[in-house]
């Protein structure tokens, strides 16, 4: 049964099944730096499957591992999901047709000792940096997700500051107790194949240790520059819409 998320024991067992997937991640980070009581976020759990459900402004976030497909899909529809973002397996139990695909890499980090936290930053600078290696949509609402996020400990972003404007920048966007997501990776086209990119991979990397570091990387797009950093395919995800 699928049951929307209110009580405290709910909640606690959401978290910790979060804790068992990158999709998870992107989940239990919302659900920390947002509460659960937000009206553009939703959060269900399916008891019997111990799937969880995220819906944040029509857009549905799937964790686990869908057994009945066409039970969670109709569900999808009755919740009003416009789109959704789930692993390939789960796609394909609820039979829906992938509009873009791509590897989820790992990397679990070694022990050592956190960094002091990160300068502030310039969130308008990030923006152009980011628009201009086509990484992100409109402005407002990247503002407000990643200011609030910061804010509350839930986002993370390093940059290599230049004369005028940034060299390079690394957007964390989700943060959970035992894994994060980096989200966009970004080097100014005249800094390119300097190294900027691997020494943002490794700063971020700091602030993480003992966690799983995790890159939704789209289909065909810097597979040797993770793969020569460490990372390892651990899941397919797939993103469609409805």
């Amino acid at each position: 049964m699928i049951r929307l998320v209110q009580r405290e024991e709910e909640k606690r067992r959401l978290l910790w099944l979060c804790e068992k997937t990158p999709f998870g991640c992107k989940i239990a980070s919302m659900a920390q730096a947002y509460g659960f009581d937000r009206s553009f976020a939703c959060f269900w759990l399916d008891t019997e499957e111990d799937v969880v459900y995220c819906l944040v402004d029509g857009a549905m976030l799937l964790s686990g591992t869908v057994i009945k497909g066409e039970a969670a899909r109709e569900f999808l529809w009755v919740a009003g999901a416009k789109e959704v973002l789930c692993a390939v397996r789960n796609a394909e139990a609820m039979a829906l047709v992938p509009e873009e695909t791509g590897d989820v890499l790992k990397r679990v980090l070694k022990p050592g000792t956190r960094p002091d936290a990160p300068p502030p930053v310039n969130i308008r600078e990030i923006y152009t940096l980011l628009e201009e290696n086509g990484m992100v949509g409109e402005f407002e609402p990247f503002y407000l997700d990643l200011s609030h996020k910061l804010r509350h400990h839930g986002a993370l972003v390093v940059t290599v500051p230049g004369k005028n404007r940034l060299r390079a920048c690394g957007v964390v966007s989700s943060i959970s107790e035992n894994a994060a997501i980096l989200s966009a990776l970004a080097v100014d086209k005249n800094f390119r194949r300097q190294g900027l990119g691997t020494q943002l991979v490794r700063r971020i990397e700091s602030y993480f240790p003992e966690k799983t570091l995790y890159v939704f990387r789209e289909q065909n797009k810097n597979k040797e520059f993770y793969k020569g950093l460490g990372y390892t395919k651990t899941d397919t995800w797939v993103h469609t819409k409805l």
